[in-house]
Protein backbone atom coordinates (compact mmCIF):
# COMPACT_ATOMS: atom_id res chain seq x y z
CA UNK A 1 0.00 0.00 0.00
CA UNK A 2 1.22 3.50 -0.80
CA UNK A 3 0.19 7.15 -0.51
CA UNK A 4 -0.45 9.26 -3.62
CA UNK A 5 -1.65 12.81 -4.25
CA UNK A 6 -4.20 13.94 -6.84
CA UNK A 7 -3.06 15.86 -9.91
CA UNK A 8 -5.49 18.73 -9.32
CA UNK A 9 -6.97 20.52 -6.28
CA UNK A 10 -9.88 18.73 -4.60
CA UNK A 11 -12.73 20.92 -3.30
CA UNK A 12 -10.33 23.85 -3.21
CA UNK A 13 -7.64 21.95 -1.29
CA UNK A 14 -4.15 21.88 -2.81
CA UNK A 15 -3.00 18.49 -4.16
CA UNK A 16 -0.14 18.28 -1.65
CA UNK A 17 -2.69 18.46 1.18
CA UNK A 18 -4.87 15.62 -0.15
CA UNK A 19 -3.77 12.00 0.40
CA UNK A 20 -5.05 8.75 -1.12
CA UNK A 21 -4.12 5.31 0.19
CA UNK A 22 -3.80 2.86 -2.73
CA UNK A 23 -3.20 -0.90 -2.53
CA UNK A 24 -0.96 -2.99 -4.80
CA UNK A 25 -3.79 -3.38 -7.33
CA UNK A 26 -4.28 0.37 -7.57
CA UNK A 27 -7.53 0.34 -5.60
CA UNK A 28 -8.14 3.28 -3.29
CA UNK A 29 -8.61 2.07 0.29
CA UNK A 30 -8.76 5.40 2.07
CA UNK A 31 -8.20 9.11 1.82
CA UNK A 32 -7.36 12.09 3.99
CA UNK A 33 -6.82 15.82 3.79
CA UNK A 34 -5.38 18.62 5.87
CA UNK A 35 -6.34 22.29 6.33
CA UNK A 36 -4.12 25.05 7.72
CA UNK A 37 -5.99 27.60 9.85
CA UNK A 38 -4.69 30.80 11.44
CA UNK A 39 -7.14 31.74 14.22
CA UNK A 40 -5.56 34.13 16.76
CA UNK A 41 -8.92 35.54 17.83
CA UNK A 42 -10.36 32.17 18.78
CA UNK A 43 -7.12 30.71 20.17
CA UNK A 44 -4.74 33.54 21.18
CA UNK A 45 -2.43 31.07 22.92
CA UNK A 46 -2.18 28.80 19.85
CA UNK A 47 -2.96 30.73 16.65
CA UNK A 48 -2.10 27.96 14.17
CA UNK A 49 -4.64 25.12 14.10
CA UNK A 50 -4.19 22.39 11.49
CA UNK A 51 -7.28 20.27 10.88
CA UNK A 52 -7.17 16.85 9.23
CA UNK A 53 -9.66 14.17 8.28
CA UNK A 54 -9.21 10.45 7.58
CA UNK A 55 -11.54 7.90 6.03
CA UNK A 56 -10.64 4.31 5.14
CA UNK A 57 -10.00 0.80 6.43
CA UNK A 58 -7.72 0.16 9.40
CA UNK A 59 -4.51 -0.42 7.43
CA UNK A 60 -5.08 2.70 5.33
CA UNK A 61 -5.87 4.70 8.46
CA UNK A 62 -2.45 4.16 10.00
CA UNK A 63 -0.65 4.97 6.75
CA UNK A 64 -2.69 8.10 6.17
CA UNK A 65 -2.29 9.20 9.76
CA UNK A 66 1.50 9.11 9.49
CA UNK A 67 1.46 11.04 6.20
CA UNK A 68 -0.89 13.69 7.59
CA UNK A 69 1.16 14.21 10.76
CA UNK A 70 4.30 14.58 8.65
CA UNK A 71 2.58 17.14 6.42
CA UNK A 72 1.33 19.05 9.47
CA UNK A 73 4.89 19.34 10.79
CA UNK A 74 6.01 20.77 7.44
CA UNK A 75 3.22 23.36 7.61
CA UNK A 76 4.04 24.20 11.21
CA UNK A 77 7.72 24.66 10.38
CA UNK A 78 6.79 27.39 7.90
CA UNK A 79 5.65 29.60 10.83
CA UNK A 80 7.70 28.36 13.80
CA UNK A 81 7.07 31.55 15.80
CA UNK A 82 3.42 30.54 16.31
CA UNK A 83 2.29 27.73 18.55
CA UNK A 84 0.50 25.08 16.49
CA UNK A 85 -2.01 22.32 17.20
CA UNK A 86 -2.97 19.40 14.97
CA UNK A 87 -6.55 18.21 15.45
CA UNK A 88 -9.47 16.31 13.98
CA UNK A 89 -13.10 15.64 14.91
CA UNK A 90 -15.05 12.57 16.04
CA UNK A 91 -18.45 11.79 17.51
CA UNK A 92 -18.59 11.75 21.33
CA UNK A 93 -19.73 8.12 21.08
CA UNK A 94 -16.98 6.94 18.69
CA UNK A 95 -14.87 5.07 21.22
CA UNK A 96 -12.88 3.20 18.56
CA UNK A 97 -11.44 6.36 17.03
CA UNK A 98 -11.05 7.96 20.44
CA UNK A 99 -8.82 5.07 21.51
CA UNK A 100 -6.94 5.28 18.20
CA UNK A 101 -6.03 8.93 18.79
CA UNK A 102 -5.27 8.50 22.48
CA UNK A 103 -2.96 5.60 21.59
CA UNK A 104 -1.14 7.91 19.16
CA UNK A 105 -0.48 10.64 21.71
CA UNK A 106 -3.47 12.91 21.17
CA UNK A 107 -5.64 14.34 23.93
CA UNK A 108 -9.43 14.45 23.69
CA UNK A 109 -9.98 17.43 25.95
CA UNK A 110 -11.40 19.87 23.39
CA UNK A 111 -15.12 19.67 22.62
CA UNK A 112 -17.85 21.53 20.81
CA UNK A 113 -20.25 22.23 23.68
CA UNK A 114 -23.88 23.29 23.77
CA UNK A 115 -24.50 25.87 26.50
CA UNK A 116 -27.47 27.66 27.98
CA UNK A 117 -26.99 31.32 28.93
CA UNK A 118 -28.70 33.17 31.75
CA UNK A 119 -30.56 36.24 30.52
CA UNK A 120 -29.38 39.19 32.64
CA UNK A 121 -31.60 41.88 34.09
CA UNK A 122 -32.09 45.15 32.19
CA UNK A 123 -30.89 46.41 28.82
CA UNK A 124 -27.21 46.54 29.67
CA UNK A 125 -24.90 49.55 29.54
CA UNK A 126 -23.41 50.42 26.17
CA UNK A 127 -19.87 51.85 26.58
CA UNK A 128 -19.33 55.58 26.13
CA UNK A 129 -18.89 56.75 22.54
CA UNK A 130 -20.66 53.55 21.38
CA UNK A 131 -24.08 52.91 19.86
CA UNK A 132 -25.93 49.84 18.60
CA UNK A 133 -28.01 49.46 15.46
CA UNK A 134 -29.56 46.60 13.53
CA UNK A 135 -27.42 45.51 10.59
CA UNK A 136 -29.31 46.00 7.30
CA UNK A 137 -29.59 42.76 5.34
CA UNK A 138 -32.16 43.63 2.69
CA UNK A 139 -29.96 43.10 -0.36
CA UNK A 140 -27.52 40.45 -1.53
CA UNK A 141 -24.66 42.96 -1.22
CA UNK A 142 -25.53 43.73 2.41
CA UNK A 143 -25.74 40.02 3.22
CA UNK A 144 -22.48 39.26 1.44
CA UNK A 145 -20.70 42.07 3.27
CA UNK A 146 -21.84 40.60 6.60
CA UNK A 147 -20.53 37.17 5.59
CA UNK A 148 -17.19 38.70 4.62
CA UNK A 149 -16.93 40.55 7.95
CA UNK A 150 -17.66 37.32 9.80
CA UNK A 151 -14.99 35.46 7.81
CA UNK A 152 -12.45 38.19 8.52
CA UNK A 153 -13.15 37.59 12.21
CA UNK A 154 -12.70 33.79 12.01
CA UNK A 155 -16.41 32.90 11.73
CA UNK A 156 -16.47 30.75 8.63
CA UNK A 157 -19.53 28.48 9.01
CA UNK A 158 -22.11 31.07 7.91
CA UNK A 159 -22.67 31.14 4.15
CA UNK A 160 -25.42 32.70 2.05
CA UNK A 161 -27.78 29.71 2.34
CA UNK A 162 -27.39 29.43 6.10
CA UNK A 163 -27.88 33.17 6.56
CA UNK A 164 -31.06 33.06 4.47
CA UNK A 165 -32.34 30.17 6.62
CA UNK A 166 -31.69 32.18 9.77
CA UNK A 167 -33.47 35.21 8.32
CA UNK A 168 -36.67 33.17 7.84
CA UNK A 169 -36.88 32.31 11.54
CA UNK A 170 -39.48 34.14 13.70
CA UNK A 171 -36.76 35.63 15.89
CA UNK A 172 -33.82 36.93 13.88
CA UNK A 173 -31.53 39.89 14.33
CA UNK A 174 -28.01 40.98 13.54
CA UNK A 175 -27.02 43.82 15.85
CA UNK A 176 -23.96 45.97 15.23
CA UNK A 177 -21.86 47.84 17.78
CA UNK A 178 -20.42 51.17 16.63
CA UNK A 179 -17.72 53.29 18.27
CA UNK A 180 -17.44 56.84 17.02
CA UNK A 181 -19.51 55.79 14.03
CA UNK A 182 -17.27 52.83 13.08
CA UNK A 183 -18.55 49.25 13.16
CA UNK A 184 -16.47 47.30 15.70
CA UNK A 185 -18.62 44.22 16.35
CA UNK A 186 -21.75 42.27 15.51
CA UNK A 187 -23.92 39.60 17.08
CA UNK A 188 -26.42 37.26 15.39
CA UNK A 189 -29.34 35.56 17.12
CA UNK A 190 -32.16 33.46 15.68
CA UNK A 191 -34.88 31.23 17.02
CA UNK A 192 -38.57 30.52 17.42
CA UNK A 193 -41.09 30.68 20.24
CA UNK A 194 -39.43 31.04 23.63
CA UNK A 195 -36.06 29.70 22.44
CA UNK A 196 -33.25 31.46 20.64
CA UNK A 197 -29.65 30.66 19.68
CA UNK A 198 -26.62 32.90 19.84
CA UNK A 199 -25.33 32.01 16.37
CA UNK A 200 -22.23 34.21 16.21
CA UNK A 201 -20.54 37.18 17.84
CA UNK A 202 -17.30 39.04 17.19
CA UNK A 203 -15.52 42.29 17.94
CA UNK A 204 -12.72 43.72 15.85
CA UNK A 205 -9.22 42.85 17.14
CA UNK A 206 -8.47 46.38 18.33
CA UNK A 207 -11.66 46.42 20.43
CA UNK A 208 -11.24 43.10 22.23
CA UNK A 209 -10.68 42.66 25.99
CA UNK A 210 -12.63 45.87 26.67
CA UNK A 211 -16.05 44.46 27.54
CA UNK A 212 -17.48 45.31 24.12
CA UNK A 213 -18.72 41.80 23.31
CA UNK A 214 -20.32 41.50 26.74
CA UNK A 215 -22.18 44.80 26.31
CA UNK A 216 -23.32 43.92 22.80
CA UNK A 217 -24.54 40.47 23.81
CA UNK A 218 -26.36 41.86 26.85
CA UNK A 219 -28.26 44.32 24.67
CA UNK A 220 -29.15 41.64 22.12
CA UNK A 221 -30.42 39.32 24.87
CA UNK A 222 -32.57 42.13 26.23
CA UNK A 223 -34.12 42.67 22.80
CA UNK A 224 -34.87 38.98 22.40
CA UNK A 225 -36.32 38.83 25.93
CA UNK A 226 -38.69 41.66 24.97
CA UNK A 227 -39.90 39.41 22.10
CA UNK A 228 -40.76 36.61 24.55
CA UNK A 229 -37.53 34.62 24.47
CA UNK A 230 -36.78 32.94 27.81
CA UNK A 231 -34.12 30.40 26.80
CA UNK A 232 -30.91 31.21 24.92
CA UNK A 233 -28.39 28.57 23.88
CA UNK A 234 -25.15 28.62 21.96
CA UNK A 235 -22.18 26.48 20.94
CA UNK A 236 -18.57 27.11 21.82
CA UNK A 237 -15.18 25.46 21.51
CA UNK A 238 -14.17 24.43 25.01
CA UNK A 239 -10.49 25.26 24.40
CA UNK A 240 -11.21 28.87 23.38
CA UNK A 241 -10.45 31.08 26.37
CA UNK A 242 -12.18 34.18 24.87
CA UNK A 243 -15.37 32.20 24.27
CA UNK A 244 -15.23 30.68 27.74
CA UNK A 245 -14.77 34.07 29.38
CA UNK A 246 -17.72 35.59 27.54
CA UNK A 247 -19.96 32.65 28.39
CA UNK A 248 -18.94 32.81 32.06
CA UNK A 249 -20.10 36.43 32.12
CA UNK A 250 -23.61 35.14 31.43
CA UNK A 251 -23.61 32.20 33.85
CA UNK A 252 -23.54 29.60 31.07
CA UNK A 253 -24.16 25.94 31.86
CA UNK A 254 -23.15 23.03 29.63
CA UNK A 255 -26.09 21.08 28.20
CA UNK A 256 -24.16 18.58 26.10
CA UNK A 257 -21.30 17.82 23.72
CA UNK A 258 -21.73 17.78 19.94
CA UNK A 259 -18.21 16.86 18.83
CA UNK A 260 -14.87 15.81 20.33
CA UNK A 261 -11.67 17.22 18.80
CA UNK A 262 -8.70 14.92 19.41
CA UNK A 263 -5.49 16.95 19.06
CA UNK A 264 -1.84 17.42 19.89
CA UNK A 265 0.44 20.44 20.10
CA UNK A 266 3.23 20.43 17.55
CA UNK A 267 5.52 22.85 19.41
Amino acid sequence: MTIVHPQQPVNGISPEDVFYAVDDLGTQTGYGYILYQFRPGLYPDCPVNIYFAIDGDESARYLLFGALVARARVLQAADPQYRARLYTSISPTDNVMKEFYLHNGFDCDETDDVLQLSIPYGDGRIPMSCTVAQTPLNTWDEQNCLIQRLQMNEITFIDQNYLNTLQRMPHFMTLGLYRNGLLIGEVIMAGAGAECELVAIYTEPQSRMQGMARALLHRMMAIMASEGVTRITTRIMSRSVPQQRLMNDFGATVLGVNTVFPGMYLN
